[in-house]
């Protein structure tokens, strides 16, 4: 939409500056509209840069509708610049209640697809420290009511499991985790961590298992023109009541093998302790 409008009004600023100026060169215009576009996005990146100067610098309980907003609308706008296209699978069944979304982590980019592409959800991420650190980026995400989780703590990574439970319950949130816990750089599934299903399991909420493809791709393609085709498919949604009767390590299985089987990937077998097997 933003670059949309901004094309609009390179075009609309072109033609009225060869109206004042008839005697210039019609070889001008392309840089002269090039050159518009140009100025209005700087402007716009200008104005990201001063209202980050004045957003909380800090974790807050309840999401600011100002950065909500901000975030999924400059993401939608950056992932069009790209020209990056993602296709839906499967995102109507999506439950109306907030759930805890889960999906394999093959980029960096695959946060932003999701939040540039479901601005109709209020959906946050639980997400690494340093990524709040960014500068510009860091005070939009936490006044948009995303959590960051120290990966080397456990007693605070509990804590923010439980805001994040919290956050759901009374804001009406999602909440978004890669259970691989960092991106995979072969693109094979990792192991999953158990703090998404946790996280279900506390707030008495569904789980979303989506899969993510071609995201991997992004990179090259600031790189070298040319569109990206991502996809993100809604493989299943587990109800609150089939995560309550599940043990977090069989959701944390269960889930992991049906991304696995998604990806054509080998599935996992539960361990069992040596008590069991005697």
């Amino acid at each position: 939409m933003l670059n949309i409008l901004f094309l609009i009004l390179s075009t609309l600023g072109c033609a009225g500056f060869f109206l004042l100026l008839p005697d210039l060169s019609l070889w001008l215009i392309l840089p002269v509209w090039l050159g518009l576009y140009i100025a209005l996005t700087l402007l716009w990146v200008i104005f990201l840069c001063i209202a980050s100067l004045f957003l909380p610098k800090k974790q807050l309980k309840k999401p600011i509708p100002f950065c909500t907003f901000m975030v999924g609308f400059g993401l939608d706008w950056l992932l069009s610049l790209l020209g990056i296209r993602v296709r839906w699978i499967g995102r109507e069944k999506l439950p109306d209640e907030p759930c805890v979304i889960v999906s394999n982590h093959i980029s960096d980019f695959d946060p932003m697809i999701l939040l540039g592409t479901m601005r109709d959800r209020k959906l946050v991420y639980i997400s690494k420290e340093s990524n709040f650190r960014i500068p510009m980026v860091g005070p939009f995400i936490y006044g948009a009511g995303f959590l960051s989780i120290d990966r080397e703590n456990a007693l605070r990574a509990v804590r923010t499991l439980g805001a994040a439970g919290e956050k759901m319950k009374q804001y009406g949130v999602d909440v978004g985790i890669y259970p691989e816990g960092t991106r995979s750089r072969t693109g094979k599934l990792l192991r999953f961590k158990k703090g998404a299903f946790v996280l279900a399991q506390n707030a008495n909420a569904p789980v979303a298992i989506l899969v993510t493809r071609g995201t991997e791709r992004m990179f090259k393609r600031i790189l070298t023109p040319g569109l990206v085709k991502t996809e993100l498919e809604v493989l299943e949604v587990l109800d609150s009541k089939t995560v309550q009767g599940m043990s977090v390590e069989e959701l944390t299985l269960y889930t992991r093998n049906v991304i696995a089987k998604a990806l054509g990937e080998p599935l996992e077998e539960m361990k069992t302790s040596s008590s069991e097997k005697d």
